[in-house]
């Protein structure tokens, strides 16, 4: 068998290092800590009295869009709106009245205390 020559060696070298680089080994050495976590509703905040309004929140950490996050979600007060079964609408109840929204990322992964977002929702007649 022949040695190999050094622009072989070079070649191999490089294309190694750059199947590290995209595999993630770079995130091995990044320095240990919770990522940094955003919550954002998207949605109406002004409902109609016995309405039923579609709403999403899109989580991101890191930069990055996580898709599919657990959340947690209720209502401050299910008299003035209340989440449907399926916590993709809200159901407005009462005639004038302020309520909120509370989301809450559930990973241990990310965070070392779970992020929440406090969303203010009024109803109206």
């Amino acid at each position: 068998m022949l040695p190999a020559r050094p622009v072989v060696r070079l070649g191999l070298v490089l294309a190694g290092g750059m199947a590290a680089l995209a595999c993630g080994l770079a995130d091995v050495f990044r320095p240990a800590g919770p990522e940094s976590v955003t919550i954002v509703y998207v949605g109406d905040t002004i409902l109609h009295r016995d309405s039923t309004v579609p709403f999403s929140v899109v989580v991101q950490a890191g930069g990055v869009q996580l898709d599919r996050p657990h959340l947690t979600m209720w209502s401050s007060d299910t008299t003035v709106f209340a989440l449907t079964a399926g916590k993709d609408s809200l159901a407005a109840k009462s005639g004038i009245a302020t309520a909120t929204l509370m989301i809450r990322l559930q990973s241990s992964i990310l965070t070392d205390s779970a992020p929440t977002l406090a969303q203010s929702i009024k109803v109206r007649p």
